[in-house]
């Protein structure tokens, strides 16, 4: 269990009475001989769940997975959970990206205030952005996406994994952000909406 670090990003899954596969945000706080400690985005406890959960997250190219409980004795923004004994690993799969100029709005965790940014990049996993704002590496960003016309919009958590400026482009950043909180059932439209469009890029050629 050394492999986890405090602030190390975390989805939690609930496995029950959850047919869209909504995720909430957490991160690692905490290990104790039988238990975890994850800091959680306050809505996961405006939310009526159960106690059998799946937690995500990923380190390097790989993504990991366990199932655990949630147990008894929560404290105000923290949640406890059962210590896994097995954690799956996956390398990340690349997935069809779908170059694109679509404008739409982020928060980001730590900070007050809305910004815009340009996705220029879509997967299903993940975003690469252009935007006026240097984001560091592992800062987690609320992405509310709507791209008129197509009827697609979804609003997860994203995580930084890169940031830089722009080649020849003064005070612009580009972003790669992996979707952190994306649900199945979002997932699959976002995935229908690029294999429509790269299907209509390429009738054009």
């Amino acid at each position: 269990m050394t492999a986890f670090q405090q602030h190390l990003p975390m989805q939690i899954l609930p496995k029950e009475n959850n047919p869209e596969g909504i995720k909430y945000q957490g991160f690692f706080d905490t290990m104790e001989a039988t238990r975890m400690k994850l800091t959680m985005d306050p809505i996961f406890f405006d939310e009526n769940r159960g106690k059998t959960i799946q937690v995500e997250f990923s380190m390097s190219n790989y993504n990991f997975a366990f199932e655990s409980e949630i147990l008894p004795g929560e404290e105000r923004g923290f949640v406890y959970i059962v210590k896994p004994k097995v954690i799956h690993k996956s390398q990340i799969r690349k997935s069809p990206r779908l170059r694109c100029h679509i404008k739409f709005n982020y928060t980001i965790w730590t900070e007050t205030g809305r910004y815009d940014g340009f996705i220029t990049d879509l997967s299903t996993v993940g975003l690469k952005m252009k935007a006026d704002k240097y984001l560091q590496k592992n800062m987690i960003l609320s992405l509310n996406v709507y791209i008129a016309g197509s009827g697609l919009r979804f609003i997860c958590q994203g995580l930084v994994m890169w940031s830089h400026p722009a080649p020849n482009m003064n005070d612009v950043f580009l972003s790669g952000i992996k979707f952190t909180t994306l649900s199945i059932d979002a997932m699959k439209k976002v995935d229908k909406y690029i294999q429509e469009e790269l299907e209509k890029n390429s009738k054009n050629y």
